[in-house]
């Protein structure tokens, strides 16, 4: 399926599987990899992406879930 996705102030549009998760997305599909993979368990803050203003781990939250959401940083 295909998400638009808001990116550091840049509209993107990628298409995703449906249990995908932003930080796969992030890095696999839009090659943004300042965000990086540490514990995978949300945890160790490594995958941190500001999502509406709030921290969240990117490795827990789908990508499907941000689509249309603002201010995505890697």
């Amino acid at each position: 399926m295909a998400v638009k996705l808001n990116i550091n102030g840049k509209a993107h549009q990628v298409d995703i599987r449906p249990l995908d998760t932003l930080l796969t997305v992030l890095r696999d599909r839009l090659n943004l990899t300042g965000t990086k993979d540490g514990c995978g368990e949300g945890v160790c803050g490594a995958c941190t992406v500001l999502l509406d203003g709030e921290p969240v781990s990117s490795c827990l939250l789908l990508a499907s879930y941000a689509e249309e959401k603002k201010d995505h940083h890697d």
